[in-house]
């Protein structure tokens, strides 16, 4: 297995492994914040995930062409894109009106972040909806 070193593989690497560090720096000097604790276990994800692309990178061979992007896949990234969006405007209605008839008190923080995983994953399913089409 032959690696290959060039410049942007080398960066890559470096500022996965300064994520890791300050990840690392971040857990060492936390308080009692959660918010701290988050953003350095995502710093630390984050950087792991950098230097396994870097890797990825080095090992394999790829051609130096890029894939143009034919008109279907256009056609199917936008209809998932709209279906998502959709999801995820009649999920944030369902949520909201839920919380005021039925007072579940939930907060901000945690409506965002279901709403936002609620788009992510609609959209990945409904390319792939699409794509089976």
């Amino acid at each position: 297995m032959k690696i290959r070193t060039n410049k942007k593989i080398l960066l890559t690497s470096g500022i996965g492994l300064g994520l890791i560090l300050v990840g690392v720096l971040a857990f060492q000097f936390q308080t009692y914040s959660k918010a701290l604790h988050f953003v350095g276990f995502n710093l630390i994800f984050i950087g792991l995930f950098m230097i396994i692309m870097a890797l990825y990178a080095a090992t394999t061979k790829k051609p130096k062409t890029e894939f143009v992007v034919d008109e279907r896949i256009a056609g199917i990234n936008d209809k998932a894109g709209n279906s998502a969006f959709g999801m995820v405007m009649l999920s944030a209605t369902v949520f909201f009106w839920a919380n005021i008839i039925w007072s579940f008190d939930i907060e901000l923080e945690d409506f965002c972040l279901v709403i936002i995983c609620v788009g992510i994953y609609s959209y990945f399913i409904f390319r792939w909806y699409y794509n089976k089409r």
